[in-house]
Parts: C-alpha cells; structure tokens; sequence
C-alpha cells in the first residue's frame, strides 16, 4: 500500500479526479507477476478476492478474501518437470445467495496431485506455507462431483468456505487413493474452471476515485492496488499473506500518501486505528479476525465464536497516531472536518476525542521517566519477554530501538502538544507546555551514534564486501572521513549496537533534526552499500559491514529484514528529504548535500522499476552487475515477496503473529 507514495512523490502533473456518485459497483482487475507468482486481484462490489497461481516444480493456487481474512488453497506435490498453471479466462464475481467469491478457467500443462488443500484463515493459510502444517481439526470435506468440491464449515460453526473445480475433460479432476489428481486429457492442457466462495460479510470498497485527489498519469496498476487495500471499515496490509488491519501500516500509509490522500481514506485510516485502541490509549498493532480468531478463542480454552482478538505488543505504531492526526487536522482536507471526525464514537461507544486523549496521555507518560532521569533504563524498550518491538521484527538483539526513541517518541510529543492547544480538546496548556517540555527533553540521537576511523571503515567495508560477493572499490574510495552510524538499537545494557540503517526517514519525516545530522543522513544515502545504503536497485534497510561477523551473518539478503530493499522505506526518505530542504532553517550547503542526496535515492529507486508494487526485494551480483530477485525465491523457496524471516526465526506463536506489510504480495 505504501509503496504508491513513491509514484506520488516522484510524478509531476496529476490528472485530478472527480468523486461522485456511483450508479454500478466499479470493478477492479488487474494482474501482478514477480517471478514465478502470478497475482489476480479482482474487487466489484460484495466480492473482493485476490488469486495467487504459482507455475514451476512446486505449484499452488490460493484465493485469499479479505472478507473474514480468509482464503482457500491448493498446495500440490513436488514435481521433475516443471508445470505450467495459467489463467485462461477472466475472474468474474460469483454471487450465490449468501455466498460470494470468483470464478476462473485455469489451463494446466502437466499432472498434478494435491499434497493440501486448505480452507481456513489467512494466517493459518500463512503458517501452513511456512510450516507445512495444518490442524487435524481443520480438514476439509471432500466431495468427489463433478464438479468436485473441497468445502469446510468455520470453527465456530458460522461460516462456510467453498472450493470447486470443474473440468472440461470428463474425470480429468477427481479423487484417487484419498487425494485430488488434476489429469490432463491426451494432447491437453487441462482446462478447469475454479470457484471459490465463502458467507463471510464483505467489506465496503473505497471507490478508487475517493482515495486521492493527486494521481500521476500512467500509473492505474499502482493506484488498483491502494483501491484493492482500501474499505470504510479499515485499511489492509499486503495481499495475500496479510489482508487485514495492521495499525503500523495504516498510519504510515495515511502520513505517506499527504496531503494527497482524500478524507475518505484518511478517516478510514484514523478511524480504524482509534476504533482498535485499548482503554489506556496503546494503538492495536494487528487483529485476528473470522475463522482465525474463532480457533485461538477455541485453542485458548475461551467460547468458540469469531470475536475478533487485538496484539498491543508493538511500541512505534503507539507514537504514530499523534503526528498523523495532527498533520490531518492541520491539512486543508482535514481542518474543516475535525470536529466532526473527533466527535465520532468507536464501537464500544467512546468519543473519538476521549480515545485520543488517552493516547496522548500514553504518550506523556512513557516519555516522563527519561525526562525526570535521562538514562538508558529509561528510554523506550521493547516489551520484556517479546522479542519484536517495531516495524523491523528484529533490532539485532536489541532492546531499545532507534527509530523509536530517536524520532517517534519526540515527534509524538510535540504532536500532542500542538493537539492539546488546538479547540479540538479544550485548549488544554498545562498539559501541551508539558508535552513542549517533554520534547525538549527526549534529544536522544546521540545515544545511538557511532563513530569509526577512517581507516578501521576501509578494512571493515572491503572485508565484509568480500564476504557477501559485492563489489568494494567504489564504497572504499567513498570513505574520506570517519563513517558515523546510527545504530539500529542499543542493547539490554544500553550500548549501541552498530548496524546502519534506513530509519533515519522518520526523523527525516516526522522530526527538525539539526543541520549536522541532516548531512550525516545525506551520507548514508551517497555512499555506495557497503560504506553507505545504496545499490544499484534501491536502499538498503540494514548494513552491518560495521558490526561483529556474528551478527553479519544474522542480517543477510535472505532475512526479512535485512540487506534488502523495501520500497516503503523508500517514499519514507523521499518525502522525509522533501519536508527537510522545505525548511527554512536549514544552511544552504546542507540542502545542496540533501539535493544530492535525493538525487541518488531516486536514481536508487528507479532502478528496479518492476517492484514498485513490491513490499520487499533482495538482490543478487554477477560480474559485478547488480539485478532484482523476488523476496522468498531468493532462497529458492514457493513463497510470496511478503515472506518473513520471522516465520524462520522465532517460535510458533510470534510465527504466527508477526507483523507488517505493504502492497506487497
């Protein structure tokens, strides 16, 4: 979703268009493909459903919904030859009494037996593609047809999902020795046509022509897939693997997508997110929805129903929902609206105003202890026992993260300030010259900041370069100076932990940073990976070149968060770097080293065209010439672009409940 920034920030003229009245539903279809996944999204009306196909020795097809978070799919049995599975026909919407989904002709070249078929959540759906496991309770019922029908009741008895396949070949689909063989006729490819369905309630689409007011011409695919993500009730994080609400990726795609988003989407955001906040102001990291939530309501021993469950353990999405509502109800769209909007209520009947509020006194009270005793022990910390924390997944075994305590906590802050002297909430000044206080205080970049010798970088870029196969000439002669990192966290003991990364585009967005800090940003983005974070086809999230081979080996182009590209964290520095050279505080040879600065990022961003839809990407380095590989087929594994090194590294139950996407697949 926010990766469409990118396209926003970079475009010149924008067509505008006109919302208004919609006399028939709009349809979306549209395809994606990223190496061997072919992506269908179609969205008209009640039905919104997105089709993932996978060709190759290892095939499968998935339908995921977001109606009820849930999906079907069809993992099949490992192969010699590759297959080749393509659609052969558009989707169209099913609408069958209470339940609703799509229909497509699928042409098949090779046999193929079904290993799972599995209709369930789309976490469950995720955690069976990571684990290659399924619940024994959740099998699904089987009717041989034809058409032959895969069909399953939901946890709680409620709801039912459906598959049915139907081929044009008399028994070319048909069930032997207890499993599902597609077999094509003499001569073929098998043709099938495959239906999936489900009675979920559905979501309210967000007409595409009442998600911005800015669009760059030539870019409909971008624009389908925010409309694809985008409903009255929520937001949704990437397709397929995610496909709900995730209060991190709301937030930054409403903060992203100014002042070009329309109210419409921006209060859908914001409402979502305030709906989900606990009673002491903690913003709702993710939910768990539909037949998901109905089996942890069940395996936890609580009734069996579909009530929907919150995760609160993350701690920068807590520090994000001041500075987008302010910058909202300072916007020309939102000012005229706020009151209304804070006037709302959430589905447990508080104000919206109230809601906030008790953000904004979360805000204030974990900033007060570092303001009062400005130790490490008092910054923001991950929560004990949780090895996740923000948007990474990972801090290097860290415990206190960067991003947080350097940028959001400080940006929350003044927001708060500038929300309690507004009517909005009483034009409150004890409390906004206590938030103006406290910001004052929580200076902590520093705290982060390491700084190697010139020379100890020169043997420390090469060795690593060599290590991971890049080229090191051009990163070494880029060293003219020491290299100053900003760690990515500080450890249990308070001591930095030296990986470079790209989060400095929240200070960049969200915060002033002083003139010095503005040019050492500059740097990162100058120099060439692994002096600095950039590569021929993006910038890099992570660069341990200067921290321990240990952890060198935990922060790799295989891992989720590691030496890869991510495309949100892209438009996060683009629109960061626009908001500082818009200053007027800033000295005239800092904005030309930020003018050059942006210059590479772009030239960075540009040269890997194809994932501008893409959460993530890794790399690879041939003859010294770098090229794009799909996240996931990287490591030579059937999985999407969204696949996440957590499902590798951690235990089943943050597996399970790990975080975060974007548009990504």
């Amino acid at each position: 979703m926010r990766a469409f920034v990118v396209v926003l920030v970079a475009c010149g003229t924008p067509t505008v268009p006109t919302p208004g009245p919609v006399a028939t539903p709009e349809t979306l279809a549209f395809h994606l493909r990223e190496g061997s996944i072919d992506n269908y999204f179609y969205r008209r009306g009640p039905v919104a459903a997105h089709l993932l196909v996978t060709s190759g020795k290892a095939a499968r097809i998935l339908v995921a919904f977001p109606a009820g978070n849930e999906g079907v799919g069809l993992w099949f049995e490992p192969t010699t030859e590759p297959t080749e599975i393509a659609v052969a026909g558009l989707l169209t919407s099913v609408d069958d009494g209470a339940m609703h989904g799509i229909a497509v002709r699928l042409s098949i070249t090779k046999p193929l037996v079904v290993h799972q078929a599995a209709l369930a959540g789309v976490r469950t759906l995720r955690d069976y593609a990571a684990l290659g496991k399924l619940p024994a309770e959740m099998a699904a019922v089987v009717v041989p047809g034809p058409p032959l029908i895969v069909q399953r009741t939901t946890t709680d008895g409620t709801h039912h999902l459906k598959l049915a396949l139907a081929a044009e070949a008399p028994g070319a689909v048909r069930v032997e020795a207890d499993a599902i063989h597609f077999v094509p006729p003499p001569g073929g490819p098998l043709v099938v046509t495959l239906t999936a369905t489900l009675d979920e309630p559905p979501l309210t689409p967000i007409e595409t022509t009442a998600l911005l007011d800015s669009i760059p011409p030539g870019h409909d695919r971008e624009l389908h897939a925010l409309a694809f993500l985008s409903y009255r009730e929520k937001l949704l994080a990437g397709s397929w693997r995610f496909l709900t609400y995730f209060g991190r990726d709301t937030l930054l795609t409403m903060r992203l997508l100014m002042p070009h988003a329309r109210a419409e989407l921006v209060e859908a955001g914001l409402g979502a997110v305030i709906d989900r906040l606990d009673p002491t102001g903690d913003v709702a990291h993710e939910e768990d929805i539909g037949d998901f939530a109905a089996w942890e309501n069940h395996t936890d021993g609580h009734a069996t129903d579909e009530a929907p469950r919150f995760d609160y353990k993350m701690v920068d999405d807590d520090f994000l929902l001041a500075p987008v509502l302010a910058e909202y109800f300072e916007s020309p769209n939102g000012r005229d609206r706020a009151a209304a909007f804070v006037a709302r209520q959430t589905p447990r009947g508080v104000r919206y105003g109230d809601a906030i509020a008790n953000n904004l006194g979360f805000v204030l009270r974990a900033a007060r202890a570092y303001a009062a005793s400005p130790t490490a022990d008092n910054l923001v910390h991950l929560h004990d026992r949780v090895p996740v924390g923000d948007w990474r997944d990972s801090n290097a075994d860290g415990r206190i993260p960067y991003d947080v305590n350097a940028a959001l906590v400080p940006a929350a802050l003044a927001a708060a300030a500038r929300l309690y002297r507004s009517s909005l909430f009483g034009a409150d000044a004890k409390l906004a010259t206590e938030a103006e206080r406290l910001a004052a205080a929580w200076h902590v970049a520093d705290r982060f900041r390491v700084e190697i010798p010139a020379d100890e970088a020169r043997e420390r870029v090469a060795a690593y370069a060599k290590s991971i196969g890049v080229p090191a000439d051009e990163a070494v002669k880029s060293i003219d100076g020491p290299i100053v990192v900003r760690a990515i966290s500080l450890d249990a003991q308070g001591r930095p932990i030296p990986v470079m990364n790209s989060d400095d585009g929240f200070a960049l967005l969200f915060d002033d940073p002083p003139p010095a800090f503005l040019d050492e940003a500059a740097g990162r983005l100058l120099r060439p990976f692994p002096a600095g974070l950039r590569t021929p086809i993006g910038i890099m999230v992570a660069n341990p070149a200067f921290a321990p081979e240990a952890l060198q080996r935990k922060i790799t182009r295989a891992d989720y968060h590691g030496t890869v590209v991510w495309s949100w964290q892209q438009a996060l520095l683009a629109k960061g770097i626009d908001r500082q050279l818009a200053r007027t505080d800033v000295p005239a040879a800092t904005k030309t080293r930020l003018t050059a600065a942006k210059q590479a990022l772009w030239t960075a961003i540009r040269g890997a065209p194809d994932m501008v839809t893409s959460e993530l990407w890794s790399w690879d380095v041939t003859d010294g010439h770098w090229r794009v590989v799909p996240f996931g087929q990287a490591r030579r594994m059937p999985t999407s672009p969204t696949r996440r090194s957590c499902g590798v590294r951690c235990t089943w139950r943050f597996r399970r409940r790990s975080h975060h996407h974007g548009v990504g697949l």
